[in-house]
C-alpha cells in the first residue's frame, strides 16, 4: 500500500478553520471511486488546529500519480472554501510505504 500525507496550515484561521474542517465532512467523495484509492483521512494535530494532514490510501504509487494528473483532482478541490489562505511554509507532500496493515 502507498501513503500519500499532504499538510497545510490555514493562515487566515478562526472562522475558516471550521469552514475547512466541514468542508472534508461534506466531501463531494470524488476520489472514491477512482482506481487504486483506498481511503482518506483527515486530521488536525492538537497542537496546532489550524493544521491539516490528509493521509490518502492507495493500492500503489502509480494509481496516486494518475489520479495527481488528472481533471478529477482539480474537480476534487472545488468545495474548498472562498476566501481561504494558506501559510506558504506549512505546505507539505509526504510519500509512505506501508510497513505492516
Amino acid at each position: 500500500m502507498f501513503t500519500v500525507l499532504s499538510k497545510f496550515k490555514i493562515k487566515n484561521s478562526g472562522d475558516m478553520t471550521a469552514a475547512v474542517r466541514q468542508a472534508f465532512v461534506d466531501r463531494p467523495h470524488m476520489v472514491d471511486n477512482v482506481a487504486g484509492f483506498v481511503r482518506l483521512d483527515a486530521l488536525t494535530p492538537r497542537a496546532d488546529p489550524n493544521e491539516i494532514w490528509l493521509l490518502t490510501y492507495w493500492d500503489d504509487e502509480p494509481s496516486f500519480q494518475q489520479w495527481y494528473k488528472t481533471h478529477q483532482y482539480k474537480d476534487s478541490h472545488s468545495k474548498i472554501p472562498t476566501g481561504l489562505k494558506l501559510e506558504s511554509s506549512g505546505a507539505e507532500l509526504l510519500f509512505f510505504e506501508h510497513i505492516t496493515a
